[in-house]
């Protein structure tokens, strides 16, 4: 198994950036504490001088604790303005490190369910955030102010040095003690954190057909349930930490006796205390304390990490997803003109189910319409996703074709060229939060209102919806041809070169399939368009059949397609 350390050491690669911040933030945490520990042995070593010698303290000391008062003060407010802003930035790091690991590894593809990969994205990182950001650099601090504070109590009264060593080895092992229950108890608590969020993304997703079916009450039980499940997870934790601290409270009351007891009697002749050793003891004692005492807090610190643990295992493993597209090596240039599409052998299957398509072959010409169709799970989605690169085939070459034949291998053009010349539009297409302008202009670039309003007026939208709209999330005021309409909008406003179309038309009324599929046909470009209704197909001069297996057939009068040679430039 990983160790902690070892699960919290995967996240640091992309909190590279951040690290002269994050040294920054220690140094600035690690001064603030021995200011701290600082006033109070000058505190203790001045009170006990008045006491024994029966005289204040000279004036330098006054100087001296007024001016670490005041630096206390105001490294306590960096400290904190610092933590803040650098935890903002992890934040930042890490959700783009996530996300960046999502775009090469779809989670569709492994059957994975979107409420615990929101999560991870949003729950998990922001509980690692302020990790990152404080509290490696309170624990940093912590055990530096007991090794300076060790070395000192050496120097003064060695004796009470070893008791201090013995008392922060004590601490040390209560965290060991404390660790496994901890940790399995932690990881139940995320368990029942994550089913939580899953169910929950579950009602939401569904929620007219939670109201339809009258399953509010149902929804709202299983809620509770699982809240309080969570809750009592939570409470054991809470118990198993509270006897965890108590103990090192114990701890430290015997260190402060222990110190007292041995300065005493190392220091005693005949049965008197040196005065100059028993003005220092109260010094010495504030010494231990603070030193042990940081090392207790280091202590319930990591005891309280096991939940974090879990958070940071799960942001990791996203981080380190296997990705389903290769990085592309040797970019090659795409010219300009139009562009079709070539499969030569392709194979694909998902995960470890058997192949969707194999010895899959097409050829698509530059500006060619084409439209795929067969039953339900033949592999029409599947082909419309390889095509766009959102998933490499597991053997087999997809290229993009120049009118001159030269084919440009999908695994040799730059992302960023790629999405400018291919654009997807699924049946699910989401609409974003926000306005039609917001949704019309993600990822194109800027565009103008009257580019915008032609796209609108292109799909017949310009009639019942305007640019300030707002859509709600998923677009959920529109209906589904709406929907379908404004994503078909949107793929336009990118001004591809190549338009893929999957099953948009399904579950359509009979006037936004004309709407669609005159959109289609008018498109200057090349189309490949999945659908298994008759109407949309019939608009199309080349119909590919995909069976089962993931053989072409003849769908509509023309040639099984045959393998073809890919060149590269």
């Amino acid at each position: 198994m990983t160790s902690s350390a070892g699960i919290l050491a995967r996240l640091l690669p992309p909190l590279r950036p951040e690290w002269r911040r994050i040294v920054g933030s220690y140094l600035i945490a690690t001064t603030s504490l021995c200011a701290l520990a600082a006033i109070a042995v000058l505190t203790a070593l001045g009170v006990g001088g008045a006491v024994v010698h029966g005289t204040w303290p000279p004036a330098v000391w006054w100087f001296a604790l007024g001016g670490l008062v005041l630096l206390r003060t105001f490294l306590t407010w960096r400290e904190m303005d610092v933590s803040h802003a650098l935890a903002y930035r992890v934040l930042a790091r890490l959700r783009m490190a996530l996300f960046d690991a999502y775009s090469r590894s779809v989670p569709g593809r492994r059957r994975e369910h979107s409420g615990r990969a929101a999560s991870v994205a949003m729950t998990d990182i922001e509980k690692l955030e302020f990790f990152y950001a404080h509290t490696v650099a309170q624990i940093g601090a912590a055990f530096t102010l007991f090794v300076g504070a060790l070395v000192c109590a050496f120097l003064v009264m060695p004796v009470a040095a070893v008791v201090m060593l013995a008392g922060a080895v004590a601490v040390a092992l209560t965290v060991w003690a404390g660790a496994g229950p901890s940790r399995r108890i932690g990881a139940r608590e995320q368990q029942e954190r994550e089913e939580q969020s899953e169910r929950l993304v579950d009602a939401l997703g569904a929620l007219r057909e939670i109201l339809a079916f009258g399953l509010q009450s149902r929804v709202v039980r299983e809620a509770v349930d699982g809240t309080r499940r969570s809750a009592r997870v939570t409470r054991r934790r809470e118990v198993i930490a509270q006897l965890v601290d108590g103990t090192r409270e114990l701890i430290l009351t015997a260190v402060v006796i222990g110190v007292i007891a041995v300065s005493l009697l190392d220091g005693s002749v005949d049965g008197a205390v040196d005065a100059g050793r028993a003005a220092l003891l109260p010094a010495v004692i504030a010494l231990a304390v603070a030193g042990v005492a940081a090392v207790a807090d280091a202590a319930h610190t990591v005891s309280e990490l096991h939940p974090l643990i879990t958070s940071a295992d799960r942001v990791g493993a996203g981080l380190h997803r296997p990705p389903v597209v290769a990085p592309v090596d040797r970019p090659l240039p795409l010219p300009p003109g139009p562009l079709g599409v070539r499969f030569e052998r392709v194979a694909f299957s998902y995960d470890d189910r058997s192949e969707v398509l194999r010895g899959w072959s097409i050829d698509v010409d530059p500006g060619e319409h084409i439209a795929l169709a067969g039953p339900s799970g033949a592999g029409k989605s599947t082909v419309i996703a390889l095509a766009a690169r959102l998933w490499d085939p597991a053997a087999g070459t997809i290229a993009l074709v120049d009118a001159a034949g030269v084919a440009y291998p999908l695994g040799r053009i730059r992302d960023e060229d790629l999405r400018r010349t291919v654009a997807v539009v699924e049946q699910d297409a989401r609409l974003f939060h926000g306005t039609v302008r917001d949704n019309l202009v993600r990822g194109v670039g800027a565009r103008t209102d009257e580019q915008l309003r032609e796209a609108l007026t292109r799909v017949g939208a310009d009639d019942w919806i305007t640019l300030d709209d707002e859509l709600g999330e998923h677009g959920v005021r529109l209906s589904g041809g709406q929907r379908a309409r404004l994503a078909l909008a949107r793929a336009l406003c990118r001004e591809p070169r190549v338009l893929i179309v999957d099953e948009i038309t399904a579950s359509l009324d009979t006037e936004s399939e004309r709407i669609i599929s005159d959109v289609l046909e008018g498109f200057d470009g090349t189309v490949i368009a999945a659908s298994h209704r008759r109407e949309t197909l019939g608009r199309f001069g080349r119909v590919v059949g995909v069976e089962r297996g993931g053989q072409a057939n003849d769908g509509g009068g023309y040639s099984r397609s045959t393998p073809v040679t890919v060149t590269t430039a």
